[in-house]
């Protein structure tokens, strides 16, 4: 039977990619940052997927000092767009210090 449009369906959600990371007590904490905020961080046509592996490092450590500041909610901790413009801007100071 083959599958078909159904009517008043939502309209496809943006991706999300998620990874888990875990506290120094062993809780397990689930990372997500949206598609398009990866590319807006890194416009090279990879794809979402090679972004993150790119940037993997980077991205752990924006969560760990994220989760830091502001903990997480329900074990789920969001990366926005904000937070990586936070880090390319503290990573711009650095480069020109050097």
């Amino acid at each position: 039977m083959p599958l078909i449009r159904k009517n008043g369906a939502s309209a496809p959600k943006e991706l999300g990619l998620f990874w888990s990371m875990q506290t120094l007590d062993g809780t397990t904490i689930d990372i997500f940052v949206f598609a398009s905020a990866l590319q807006t961080f890194d416009t090279d046509p990879v794809g979402p997927v090679g972004l993150l592996k790119r940037h993997r490092a980077l991205l752990e450590t924006i969560a760990s000092e994220k989760y830091d500041r502001d903990g997480a909610t329900e074990g789920l901790l969001h990366l926005t767009e904000d937070d990586l413009r936070a880090t390319r801007a503290t990573d711009a100071v650095v480069d020109e210090a050097e």
